[in-house]
């Protein structure tokens, strides 16, 4: 459903000029995909931002957008310029190369995936994953991050052809060979776990996931799902 409103909006018509207009905009439901991926259109505070269409326009908040391709926004009030730079204050799990990959059996795989080849158990897309399967037992990862991050976030997720599994999975996260996460169970019927873990002054971050199940008998597809590294 349309709702039509009236708005007044500062335009900047010149570097030296800004004028006031009274606009008729329209709010309709709108929502924003990234890669089939919806985004939540929140500002710097927390508060829903939702987009409108004015004159066959669709006007979306600009920091959420960027933000969820990976970018950094910054304000200059001096010159009323918007710079939307690529972020050095963050890396895509996904980008960085992992040191060590071990497993209690040689049929457990670890794949990275992009271009929305993982769908999760709630049946969304994802830009970015990395795909575990496994049939039994634990696998695990390992990362030199040398002490240049401060937090790792990001989804914990069954794949959407997994999601009626019985056997029961745990993500953990270590650093230096100390336990530093251990996530709720995930089986069937639970939706993707967020996780944000701090791990200020790790050199060594270890990614392992575990199942129960028997022997032979399992063959389940998990997901890190956007999983990023902050500075």
């Amino acid at each position: 459903m349309f709702f039509l409103i009236s708005l007044c909006l500062l335009f900047s018509t010149s570097y030296a000029e800004s004028v006031k207009k009274n606009i008729d905009v329209y709010y309709d439901n709108i929502k924003i995909f990234i890669n089939d991926l919806p985004i939540d259109l929140k500002d710097g505070n927390g508060k829903t931002v939702e987009p409108f269409i004015y004159d066959g326009t669709t006007y979306l908040p600009v920091r959420t957008v960027a933000e969820a391709l990976g970018k950094e926004v910054t304000w200059d009030e001096a010159t009323k310029s918007v710079h939307i730079t690529d972020n050095e204050n963050m890396v895509w799990l996904n980008d960085l190369a992992y040191y060590n990959l071990l497993s209690d059996t040689t049929v457990n795989k670890c794949f990275r995936l992009e271009n929305n080849n993982f769908k999760d158990s709630s049946g969304n897309i994802c830009s970015k994953a990395i795909k575990y399967e496994i049939y039994y037992g634990w696998i695990y990862t390992d990362y030199v991050i040398n002490k240049k991050y401060s937090k790792i976030n990001g989804k914990f997720a069954l794949s959407f052809d997994s999601k009626d599994t019985a056997y029961k999975a745990t993500l953990k996260l270590y650093g230096d060979g100390k336990l530093l996460y251990t996530s709720p169970e995930l089986t069937g019927g639970v939706p993707p776990i967020d996780f944000d873990v701090d791990i200020s002054g790790v050199e060594i971050l270890r990614i392992a996931i575990s199942n129960n199940s028997p022997f032979g008998i399992s063959n389940v597809t998990y997901g890190l799902i956007d999983a990023a590294l902050h500075k």
